[in-house]
């Protein structure tokens, strides 16, 4: 009697150990799959954000060059010593312009495009903040890269440049540019490398 008692006790004790152990390999294994999907849920969350950050960069900085051409076309190719005869910048010039350089219109046309560029380049680097933050650290320097040469466009524009000399900055960004939507598309394993063209001659 003492033995079956014993055996008895054995396998009860051995069902409740292993009825234990099941509960706790469940509970694990509930534990890791919850862990995986959230991270899945995660990382599928950071990877639309990025997308969308890099969009709305790539596309404001397309549309903000675009307009800096046009601007540039009211430079003109002459060989001055003094671009501004004594001024520093175009905005500091009377509004009457600059006899024999600088026409009142050309003045005022270029005055409003430098004060809009101004805030457009604000706001993209409020995107380029954005991208370093989520984005990889060569997305980060690509943004970096497109917004220091659309600056760097403004300040000719604001210096009245040469045309060649701006135009040559104008297409710098667009290689810039193309820079950075590779390295977009890397980060988010979008296959292909297709950017379209953007040709726009000289005048």
């Amino acid at each position: 009697m003492q033995a079956a008692h014993l055996v008895q006790v054995l396998t009860t004790g051995i069902g409740v150990g292993g009825t234990l152990a099941a509960a706790l390999l469940t509970q694990a294994f509930n534990r890791r799959a919850e862990r995986d999907r959230y991270v899945r849920e995660d990382r599928s969350r950071w990877l639309a954000e990025r997308q969308r950050i890099g969009a709305k960069f790539l596309a404001g900085a397309l549309s903000l060059e675009r307009d800096l051409w046009s601007s540039c076309s009211h430079l003109d190719r002459d060989n001055r010593v003094e671009r501004l005869a004594g001024h520093t910048s175009l905005l500091l010039t009377p509004e009457d312009g600059i006899p024999g350089v600088l026409d009142s219109l050309t003045r005022r046309i270029l005055v409003e495009d430098i004060e809009e560029a101004l805030g457009r380049l604000n706001d993209l680097e409020e995107l380029v903040a954005e991208v370093t933050l989520i984005g990889t650290p060569e997305e980060a320097i690509a943004a970096s890269e497109v917004h220091e040469v659309l600056g760097a466009v403004v300040g000719h524009l604001e210096s009245f440049a040469p045309f060649d000399d701006a135009a040559d900055l104008v297409e710098e960004c667009r290689t810039a540019r193309d820079v950075f939507a590779e390295e977009a598309r890397r980060s988010l394993r979008v296959d292909g490398s297709y950017v379209p063209p953007d040709v726009r001659p000289r005048s």
